[in-house]
């Protein structure tokens, strides 16, 4: 169903990516820090009969190549811009989980959002620290204590059962690439300290933002609050889920997203 792909970025990293290699619009889903495309297996099903499906492995994760270059949210933006270009992509409709929904903001900051029909975003708030003007970030992180904070293991934000094959697969996957949260430290500092507010005000595509109602890492508010900042932002919440929406719960996110993309 998903062939796996390579290319190397204009800095000498390997890319994989995975593509259905169908006719028709094109789904671009970028998977969390940590994470990969095998997580996405179920929604690629429900997809896939309509919708071309494209999953990126973000430098570092999955079988993408493992380097100290690019730790940043910039360069992530940057290799989805060269995936993009690569396969000459339009219309479409780019689905981040947790990080990846902050590399496709990035994305839109730094090329534009000429590309795309439509973003979503699935439990990601435009901003990980807490402060005055956001009251909404990751768990109790804060400008004091997200340096010491971001050194801890915080899970895999998982609430509810997972399909037994995709899990297996997924497990499996992970010994054979494992991800090294220690080396991709600054990767998550950067993440942490982006404030994606000012993008998001000024989008001109829809967003949809889905929000896990049990995540373990953000209180679902956030998607609300999120609404609040453009009338081209709509929200969903996803009960008996936690942060991995597209695994937990990948049947509710197809259909949040159907009904979403028939309303434009």
């Amino acid at each position: 169903m998903l062939k796996a792909n390579n290319f190397i970025t204009n800095d000498g990293i390997r890319i994989t990516y995975y593509d259905t290699l169908k006719s028709g619009q094109p789904i671009l889903a970028v998977p969390g820090i940590g994470s990969s495309a095998t997580l996405w297996q179920e929604a690629v099903k429900l997809f896939t009969e309509d919708y071309r499906f494209i999953i990126i492995d973000p430098r570092n994760q999955g079988r993408s190549q493992r380097t100290f270059k690019g730790q940043r949210i910039s360069r992530h933006a940057a290799d989805l811009a060269e995936l993009i270009s690569r396969l000459n992509l339009n219309n479409i409709i780019a689905v981040g989980n947790s990080m990846g929904a902050a590399n496709i903001w990035a994305y839109v900051s730094l090329f534009g959002s000429q590309r795309l029909q439509a973003i979503v975003d699935l439990d990601q708030p435009p901003k990980m620290i807490q402060d005055s003007t956001w009251h909404y970030g990751f768990k109790d992180l804060t400008w004091k204590n997200y340096p010491d904070y971001l050194k801890i293991d915080q899970g895999n934000g998982i609430y509810a059962h997972i399909n037994d094959e995709m899990f297996k697969k997924a497990k499996i996957e992970a010994q054979k690439y494992p991800y090294n949260a220690e080396e991709n430290y600054l990767c998550r500092i950067d993440h942490a300290e982006q404030d994606w507010r000012d993008v998001l005000v000024s989008l001109k595509v829809p967003m949809l933002v889905l929000a896990g109602q049990n995540s373990p890492f953000f209180d679902y508010h956030f998607a609300y609050a999120t609404r609040e900042l453009n009338p081209k932002i709509d929200t969903g919440i996803i009960a008996n889920c936690g942060h991995l929406i597209q695994a937990e719960q990948p049947l509710k996110m197809y259909q949040e997203i159907m009904k979403f993309l028939q309303e434009f």
